[in-house]
């Protein structure tokens, strides 16, 4: 008994370290190597379903598979759209910088705007044939290349002239006016006497006062860079032409004592600088109204509110 128990422990352990099963039989039970079948290997038909199953499963949708392919559908067409929005605004730009382009060389460059006909207008001091010639340069420019500074540097002249200013006619036409400075005195220079402005600058010279057409203001040249000089020729800039050529000699003891000279031989009390226009509308009312008569020999102007005669 002790002996068949011993035998039959060693069995069990044995059965447990070498597992075996016998065809047709639904019990393991320890069986010799004889005993036992080979396991075949699996059929290319068995692999083919196998494979099949796991493709299946891999290939079958899942929410977040089909979440992430809708995210990235509606990401592409995001950026298509975005991508489409800046095309357009590429092509406009484009398009804006050949116009621009286009235009710039239409204007500035192109023929069809070039100079053919210079017109000089305002020119008394200088002769209109002579700056005509000195802007000949210019003939074949664009007028929209042609600068005002460029104008004036051509003519020169720069004593006589305060500023010019051009217009364009197109298609070839180019207007030049220039503004001369107005002679309003003459002043005794040696033999001569000279023409000047309200600034006491020359521009010109004739043989007499009769020539010039002008008041002569006493004092010579000496006078021009004097606050007398300015007072005077404010008030000669102040009268109207038709007074201006019956002046004979504008004079000042001091700001507040100027007093013209006639050419029939009256005599003009001015006062100061101020209200000069207004003097100027009552004096040529007062010569208009009395002068004929021959009997006033002055006109007091100095306020012109209440002016008198003498």
């Amino acid at each position: 008994m002790p002996e068949h128990s011993k035998g039959r422990k060693t069995t069990s352990k044995e059965t447990k370290k070498n597992p075996s099963i016998r065809v047709n039989s639904s019990k393991v039970t320890p069986l010799s190597q004889e005993t036992l079948q080979k396991v075949q290997p699996k059929s290319k038909f068995s692999e083919w379903r196998q494979n099949r199953s796991r493709q299946e499963l891999v290939e079958e949708p899942t929410v977040s598979n089909v979440t992430s392919l809708s995210g990235r559908v509606s990401s592409t067409r995001t950026s298509a759209k975005s991508f489409q929005k800046w095309k357009k605004w590429l092509i406009a730009l484009l398009s804006l910088l050949v116009l621009g382009a286009v235009f710039i060389g239409l204007v500035f460059f192109s023929p069809l705007l070039a100079v053919r006909t210079i017109t000089v207008e305002g020119a008394h001091l200088l002769p209109a044939e002579t700056v005509q010639e000195q802007l000949q340069p210019l003939d074949g420019t664009p007028v929209t290349r042609i600068s005002e500074d460029e104008v004036q540097s051509m003519i020169g002249s720069s004593h006589i002239l305060r500023d010019v200013t051009i217009q364009a006619r197109p298609p070839h036409e180019l207007v030049v006016t220039l503004h001369e400075r107005i002679p309003v005195a003459v002043v005794k220079d040696g033999d001569k006497f000279s023409l000047v402005d309200v600034d006491g600058v020359k521009l010109g010279e004739v043989d007499s006062v009769e020539e010039a057409g002008l008041p002569e203001i006493s004092g010579g040249t000496d006078t021009l860079k004097t606050p007398e000089f300015k007072t005077i020729t404010a008030v000669l800039s102040a009268l109207p032409q038709s007074l201006l050529a019956e002046v004979k000699e504008a004079k000042a003891d001091s700001a507040s004592t100027i007093s013209l000279n006639m050419h029939d031989d009256t005599e003009v009390v001015w006062g100061t600088a101020e209200d000069s226009e207004l003097k100027a509308k009552v004096l040529t009312q007062l010569r208009s109204t009395l002068g004929e008569s021959g009997a006033i020999s002055t006109y007091d102007v100095s306020s012109p509110l209440v002016p008198t005669t003498k």
